[in-house]
């Protein structure tokens, strides 16, 4: 039996152009339409840019984290009670440190990495969930997701939990600002996370091992792939990168708020689709997934200049999603 690493197809690395596609439609939709009633200044300004960087900060990691799910043959629904309860664990943490002990940076260094850690903590058992008890992907994070979100609910006493009078450290204030976004460790951090996730895709065995099992989870088990540390290892790193977006989401929101993160899950899914992976598994890119964050922030940000009813948000993202995947599926019966 040979155990050499697979190699994935090239085809798994290739961007589609159905991403491009709808970036360079949607921009045009909205450019022309907004130029018509006016506001194109808007629109195309400094200013809006920042914040459609600050909007779109945590999808893009969270879609860090779902992409490598996805290419892996998995799903996860669990990401938007993931960083609820992310937000609540490190306010409660950062509380408690900052009334036993005053302001301090290590405040904020343990409650950060409280956060963190209970978003792999919900990885890891999505994985143990999905490898051990062999549940589907799609019910095994569904249920993490009603105990994730009971549990933030449950943490926060069913309310919204702000920071205390003067207690506000200053690196969630620079977070959560849209003026400095340029600068923001936010999306600096972003930057550097989905440099680290295309290397471990493209340059990496494990990433190699993660599009074989995708792409055909028997052949990768005879090729002498680990399939079982490489699912768990999968779930856990994304349950990671949510943790991250919890903690950025929170210091968005300047709280701990049990209802955060709500239809995250569906949204972020929605632009890694979009930017050319598959349910099925075994295709993706971190360019591609950048893409369809970026066009669904588009979208809400041009829906929300252009001043028409919310409706028409979700009927574009549908459009563009079956239009995507109904492209990419033609020019795959045409091969």
């Amino acid at each position: 039996m040979s155990t050499s690493s697979p190699a994935p197809a090239a085809k798994s690395f290739s961007l589609p152009a159905g991403p491009w596609v709808g970036f360079v439609a949607v921009l045009a939709l909205f450019t022309s339409l907004i130029a018509i009633k006016g506001g194109l200044d808007t629109f195309l300004s400094l200013g809006n840019l920042r914040v459609l960087l600050h909007e779109g900060t945590v999808p893009a990691i969270v879609a860090l984290g779902m992409l490598l799910v996805l290419i892996s043959g998995g799903i996860d629904l669990s990401v938007g009670a993931t960083v609820a309860l992310v937000s609540v664990v490190t306010m409660r943490v950062y509380t408690a440190m900052y009334t036993a002990s005053g302001p301090s940076p290590a405040n904020s260094l343990i409650a950060v990495a409280a956060g963190v850690s209970i978003g792999g903590v919900c990885g890891l058992l999505n994985g143990l969930l999905v490898t051990k008890l062999q549940l589907p992907p799609l019910v095994a994070t569904l249920g993490m997701f009603g105990v994730a979100r009971g549990v933030a609910t449950w943490l926060a006493g069913r309310t919204v939990l702000p920071f205390q009078e003067g207690g506000t450290p200053e690196w969630v204030n620079t977070v959560a600002s849209t003026q400095t976004e340029f600068t923001n460790p936010g999306l600096w951090s972003l930057v550097l996370l989905a440099v680290l996730t295309a290397v471990l895709l493209r340059l990496t065995v494990f990433g190699r091992h993660l599009y074989a099992v995708g792409s055909n989870e028997a052949t990768a088990r005879l090729c002498g792939v680990n399939v079982t540390r490489t699912k768990m290892l999968v779930y856990t790193l994304a349950g990671l990168l949510t943790g991250w977006a919890g903690v950025i989401l929170f210091a968005h929101s300047n709280s701990g708020n049990p209802t955060l993160g709500e239809q995250l899950e569906l949204d972020v899914i929605t632009a890694v689709v979009i930017g050319g992976a598959s349910l099925s598994g075994g295709k993706g890119t971190v360019v591609g997934a950048m893409l369809g964050v970026l066009i669904l922030i588009l979208i809400k940000n041009g829906v929300s200049l252009f001043n028409v009813p919310v409706e028409m948000q979700y009927i574009l993202i549908g459009a563009l999603l079956i239009a995507n995947v109904s492209l990419n599926r033609w020019r795959q019966g045409k091969r």
